[in-house]
């Protein structure tokens, strides 16, 4: 794993307004508002760490818990990252000192001796518990003592060390390395044939770390809620011994959500729905809500910050959909009855649209909205040729291809109406309601499986981050409501229950 980001960062001094919370810049997650404004309370060196550490364990924990496909990788530098050229460098240097060594007269055998400790560390350690045999054997074989006796009286031989660990590894390896040990089979030069045998055991090492990581998920994912509770309620005591609110970002976000409900209440006293009632349920909910529409970054609620990634992913796919539909329903309505009922065509929109948009960081929006255009134009003028139908007018060509340009712009009606459509859907997913047993909204089947995924995903990220951080959000609430003189006290387990 790469280490976490330690770069220097420093605090706001600007104040936080009401709905609004300016995130301190450039501060590790990890140590986020490890420094109050105020002259804070002592707390050790050791504690700071321990917490940090507690962190970052806390945030592998839960990648392993919510992501299926979490593996280890191997941390690719850039071919002009200086990190990466000093560590060829050394490692250069390090196999052109062994050579030498041992090509002197009579060879000097400590840096194989060293190289060879490591190399049996390595190996022992890619070990499964059942494989106590194999460990003896390997154990017996390589004998550091009877090693060094044997380079000491000049009989050492590289060759018989050489073969064994092939051999060994080859037992061990995973198929995808079959290939990599049959090369290493081949290589007779003593230098060449170790340099291979040390970068192969560090990629068995990690083939054997993600085979753990697979077999204990299960088990991990049953006990993060409990584990990952455990270790933010130790940064939230550590934060509170330096006098830092850890939680103000998520107190702005509730509150923000809170007072958008009871506004909402008020503007709607002779509706029935209970919606929009200023629960706590309802309060997180439409706060989660919001996450799918989310602007700012740097604003991010602290108790959101692990999942930021996936829920922005999320909000990005999200808003692609309503851009797909907004093509879809701009496309039906203008052309009319020469395209109407035609499923085809809705699946062939669907699928070069979405292609299309991906090219919106490289390319731009504007260029792929005439993309877009071009190639929707193109897609239904091919479609009603296919059918024998006229030809379409330059005049509905023109119509059609302006407005889909003018989906670029976020205020956009057709635009908002979807993603509308899109976010009510999320919502009332949220309710509690079975995937089958909700109404796909008017206008989007052509997206009613990429539709239903996300709602899954956001589905399983709210739900644990609810369970996980259930009692903050309780503490929260609860204090919203009393202050504003709701019928929920905070007092006892009202607040948590309703959550």
């Amino acid at each position: 794993m790469s280490d976490e980001n330690e770069s220097k960062r420093s605090p706001s001094s600007q104040p936080m307004e009401t709905g609004q919370s300016p995130r301190t810049q450039n501060i590790p997650d990890e140590l986020l508002n490890m420094v109050g404004a105020s002259p804070p309370r002592f707390v050790t060196f050791e504690q700071l760490m321990s917490a940090a550490d507690g962190i970052k364990n806390m945030t592998l924990a839960h990648e392993i818990a919510v992501n299926n496909d979490f593996v280890l990788h191997k941390e690719e530098d850039s071919s002009s990252s200086i990190e990466k050229q000093v560590a060829e460098t050394v490692k250069r240097a390090f196999w052109d000192a062994f050579a030498a060594k041992i090509s002197q007269d009579p060879p000097d055998f400590t840096m194989a001796y060293v190289m060879l400790e490591e190399l049996k560390e390595t190996l022992v350690g890619i070990l499964l518990p059942q494989h106590q045999r194999l460990k003896d054997q390997i154990n017996e074989v390589l004998d550091m003592p009877l090693i060094k006796q044997q380079m000491e009286q000049r009989v050492f031989d590289f060759e018989y060390y050489g073969r064994y660990v092939t051999d060994t590894m080859a037992r061990l390896c995973a198929p995808a390395r079959d290939e990599k040990i049959a090369e290493i089979r081949t290589i007779q030069d003593v230098v060449p044939k170790f340099k291979a045998i040390m970068e192969t055991l560090e990629l068995m090492r990690r083939d054997m770390a993600n085979f753990t990581i697979k077999q204990i998920r299960p088990y991990i994912q049953q006990n993060s809620i409990d584990y990952e509770r455990k270790k933010f309620s130790e940064y939230y005591e550590t934060q509170k011994a330096l006098g830092v609110n850890p939680l103000k970002y998520t107190e702005v976000w509730l509150k923000r959500n809170f007072e958008k409900l009871v506004q909402s209440t008020g503007q709607n006293l002779t509706s029935s729905s209970t919606t929009s009632t200023p629960t706590p349920a309802n309060v997180l909910n439409e706060a989660y809500i919001e996450v799918l529409e989310w602007s700012d970054p740097n604003n991010f609620p602290e108790t959101l910050m692990l999942d930021q990634l996936r829920f922005m992913a999320l909000r990005d796919k999200l808003h692609t959909l309503g851009l797909i539909t907004s093509v879809q329903l701009i496309t039906y309505s203008v052309v009319g009855s020469p395209v109407e009922g035609v499923e085809d065509l809705k699946q062939k929109l669907r699928d070069h649209v979405d292609l299309l948009l991906q090219d919106v960081a490289q390319k731009g929006i504007k260029a792929v909205q005439e993309s877009i255009a071009e190639q929707v134009v193109k897609d239904v003028s091919d479609s009603v040729i296919q059918r024998g139908l006229p030809p379409l007018t330059e005049k509905t060509k023109l119509d059609l291809k302006g407005q889909i340009l003018s989906l670029g712009s976020r205020e956009n009606t057709v635009r908002r109406l979807m993603i509308t459509r899109l976010m009510e859907f999320i919502r009332e997913g949220m309710t509690g309601k079975q995937l089958n047993s909700l109404r796909v909204p008017k206008g989007c089947t052509v997206v009613q499986e990429e539709l239903s995924q996300v709602l899954g995903n956001f589905l399983r990220l709210t739900s644990h981050n609810r369970s996980v951080f259930g009692e903050q959000y309780s503490q929260i609430l609860g204090q919203l409501m009393h202050r504003s003189g709701s019928d929920i006290s905070p007092r006892g387990n009202t607040v948590v229950n309703a959550l």
